[in-house]
């Protein structure tokens, strides 16, 4: 239930298996690491020496014999939001590097079964404490269910958080969730179709349903008030919810 979660880490799969076995078993030799997962000796001391390496894990000696145990997950944190700081340090330095005068419009395309999870990603870290984001065609029913239920309900946490509110034209639906700061209204799903447009900072997404998903992010100013001028008029022929 938590390798998503450590996928984010960039933790592969043999990684993963093998911090919640020493996690939950302790100390113990890479045999019987091996053992007790079912894979080569190989998989196994090479996955470790990666752990190592990114510190989840760190090894000991026992019996003249080295052993590994996992690193408590409060220390995992504590270290991942150390590289976070540090990151954010040299932000102003990479920034100096982009040359933005190139071109003025920015369109990134994404498609997989996890590109709304992109889309959550860059709608937190584009928006500003007390800001608002606008989200037209919405499935919500489909996207809390089945799309990305986890990580929606982090992102309505964190956009309580900060104050960001959403105004949200949603398919006709019949069950609306009550969500803190987000305003609901609605119109017959004949005119919205099978696509989600979303309107944040000067930015605007397209999220497109199918097998797989699609993700258009066009970065341009101008295109995206152009978009909330006609969220504004949906809004005022939406019903209320």
């Amino acid at each position: 239930m938590y390798e998503e979660q450590l996928k984010e880490l960039g933790l592969t799969n043999n990684e993963i298996q093998i911090y919640l076995l020493l996690l939950k078993e302790g100390t113990l030799n890479p045999t019987k690491i091996a053992e007790k997962l079912g894979l080569h000796r190989g998989y196994i001391y090479d996955a470790l020496e990666r752990l190592r390496e990114k510190q989840i894990v760190n090894s000991v000696l026992k019996d003249d014999k080295k052993h590994f145990q996992a690193n408590s997950p409060e220390n995992v944190a504590e270290l991942l939001e150390f590289r976070l700081r540090n990151f954010k340090d040299i932000i102003p330095n990479l920034i100096q590097l982009m040359d933005f005068k190139k071109e003025d419009t920015f369109v990134e395309l994404h498609k997989g079964r996890r590109v709304y999870r992109t889309l959550i990603k860059d709608i937190i870290a584009t928006v500003k404490d007390n800001d608002e984001v606008l989200l037209v065609g919405v499935d919500e029913q489909n996207l809390i269910d089945n799309v990305e239920p986890i990580y929606l309900k982090q992102y309505f946490n964190i956009i309580a958080s900060r104050n960001i509110k959403e105004r949200v034209i949603m398919k006709n639906e019949k069950k609306v969730h009550k969500i803190p700061y987000v305003t609901h209204k609605k119109l017959d799903s004949q005119y919205i179709g099978n696509t989600e447009q979303v309107i944040y900072g000067d930015k605007v997404a397209i999220f497109i349903l199918g097998n797989p998903y699609h993700l258009i992010v066009i970065n341009n100013k101008e295109v995206s008030n152009t978009y909330r001028k006609q969220f504004d008029l949906l809004w005022k022929t939406a019903k209320k919810v």
